[in-house]
């Protein structure tokens, strides 16, 4: 089992109960208090990389009480049925796909029929990766190709359970990004790090490259995904350096590996 599932799967009830289980009368909706059957739809939608080919094979659930899975095919497309009414949250398990090891996606929505993504999810190849040590009783430092840096400080670090060692990384394209950005805040870079839910206590400082464009002294806020919610949200703060890089505040840094923005704050 993947480090994702183990992670998301252990926070589901449970699939909804086949025809013929508990009296079950092989109906697709389910009976609320006031006698009439809840509707039931699919979700629909596709997953593709940031060159757009399919991630094929990934698996994909839409979840609120409990989990309902689909995998995508040779054109990365997938339909979730059986989902019931409400806010729901779709999450992609990059970990599973079968071309390659792609980040996860959390998109949360709210629907009442059948529904099907505005946009494709595009979703980059983890191609970065260095082994990683919890125990090390050193600081670990990784700079990737595109020049974001991140220090762990020593016995910060605590994996996703089943997690491999390891630290892997890409950058997002902002004109690919999910709409998952705070109201109030302009994104100006995007990386995703894995494995995700492994924390970092205390926070690990982060700098992203200079070529963002932004100039010297730019008050700068770092925001990290919330996998419940499915929104970014701000985790620290900093200022463009003299070289155009743009580093966390001294004694902030991101609380674990997500997807890590840096934004401008608008007024």
């Amino acid at each position: 089992m993947t480090s994702l599932l183990a992670v998301f799967l252990a926070g589901c009830r449970g699939p909804a109960e086949p025809p013929g289980n508990s009296g079950d009368t092989g109906d697709t909706g389910t009976t609320g208090d006031s006698g009439l059957e809840a509707p039931r739809f699919t979700v629909s939608g596709q997953v593709l990389d940031v060159d757009g080919g399919p991630v094929v094979d990934v698996f994909v659930t839409v979840s609120t009480e409990f989990c309902i899975p689909d995998r995508t095919d040779a054109e990365g497309r997938f339909q979730v049925a059986d989902v019931d009414p409400g806010e729901k949250r779709l999450i992609t398990y990059g970990e599973t796909a079968g071309n390659g090891l792609f980040a996860s996606v959390v998109v949360r929505f709210e629907a009442d029929a059948a529904w099907t993504l505005d946009a494709p999810l595009t979703t980059p190849a983890l191609t970065q990766r260095w082994p990683i040590d919890p125990a090390s009783p050193d600081d670990q430092h990784f700079t990737s190709a595109e020049g974001f840096e991140i220090d762990i400080p020593a016995g910060s670090l605590t994996l996703a359970p089943f997690a491999p060692a390891e630290l892997q990384l890409a950058r997002e394209p902002l004109p690919l990004a999910p709409d998952f950005v705070p109201a109030g805040f302009e994104l100006v870079d995007l990386f995703v790090l894995h494995p995700i839910q492994s924390t970092l206590d205390p926070p690990a400082p982060v700098r992203f490259p200079a070529d963002t464009g932004l100039a010297p002294g730019t008050p700068v806020r770092f925001l990290a995904l919330d996998y419940d919610t499915g929104m970014l949200t701000p985790v620290a703060t900093g200022t463009v350096d003299d070289d155009g890089t743009a580093a966390t505040a001294p004694g902030q840094g991101i609380p674990e590996l997500t997807w890590i923005g840096l934004a401008l704050e608008n007024p």
